[in-house]
């Protein structure tokens, strides 16, 4: 049965990020379990897959069935199976795959609510480095111990103002691309950070960065949270054709256009223009 417009969980937005945040760091404690896993399969798109992704995506929709009962599941590792509604889910249980094989630090668990196209909610566990992010109306984060407990009280969390001395940028460590490059090269400060999955949105609206570029591939599941906790927090993702980002395309299977993350819309306006001259 459809969620309806009128479900009073999609009305309190934050206790709706909560749900989810608690789901993803149950999830985030079974790829703790599992970081010894190293069983890779490529998938049919070249995208690396190992008992990690799958233990996560069991446990993933098993919390969801528990907190959010009724939602719709559209996940990385089972797309396909159930077809995008006006309301349901997007995950991705292991967002970092190749970070995670590589013994790294910053993968981590993406999940939203999308309503009508639009991410109305999102969490971001990432255990490795013991945090937790989530945001609705507000956005939120959480430290977590070694097992992914919560670690005291969350705490409300904002964008920074843009560094007078620049933008830190966060680029992607296995993903690179012209783009990025570009914009890094024109507007960033110093070197740029490299970070692996959906970390960087965290990173920008709890003020620990500023700009994010992607000029390359990437899904659905991999920003729709990030682009709800960084809305939340006062920041913005745009597509670097300037409009914000849908969500439920299945027609183009899920595929995002190129975009950009920032902690405020100038910004991201600047590094659209620059990027422009990337792309030429």
């Amino acid at each position: 049965m459809a969620i309806a417009h009128d479900d009073p969980r999609l009305i309190d937005r934050d206790g709706l990020a909560r749900a989810l945040g608690e789901a993803a760091r149950r999830t985030a404690a079974v790829l703790l379990a599992k970081r010894a896993a190293r069983d890779v399969k490529l998938k049919a798109d070249g995208s690396p897959v190992c008992s990690a992704d799958l233990a996560a995506d069991f446990a993933a929709k098993q919390a969801l069935a528990e907190l959010l009962p009724g939602f719709p599941v559209i996940s990385e590792e089972s797309v396909g199976e159930v077809a995008p509604a006006s309301v349901f889910i997007l995950l991705d249980p292991l967002d970092g795959t190749r970070e995670f094989l590589a013994s790294g630090d910053s993968y981590c668990v993406a999940i939203a609510v999308i309503l009508d196209g639009r991410p109305l909610a999102g969490a971001i566990a990432a255990p490795a480095i013991g945090r937790l992010w989530y945001g609705g109306e507000r956005s939120f984060a959480q430290d977590l111990d070694a097992e992914a407990k919560p670690l005291g009280a969350p705490r409300q969390v904002h964008v920074r103002c843009e560094p007078e001395e620049g933008p830190l940028m966060l680029v992607s460590r296995f993903h690179g691309d012209t783009v990025s490059a570009g914009v890094a090269a024109a507007v960033a400060k110093g070197d740029s950070a490299p970070v692996s999955s959906a970390v960087k949105f965290g990173l920008i609206a709890s003020g620990e960065a500023d700009l994010h570029v992607r000029g390359g591939p990437t899904m659905e599941w991999d920003i729709a949270a990030g682009d709800a906790i960084l809305a939340a927090a006062g920041g913005i993702v745009l597509t670097l054709d300037g409009e914000k980002p849908g969500y439920g395309h299945a027609e183009r299977d899920f595929r995002n256009p190129p975009f950009v993350a920032a902690g405020c819309e100038r910004l991201a306006r600047v590094a659209i223009e620059k990027a422009a001259t990337c792309r030429c």
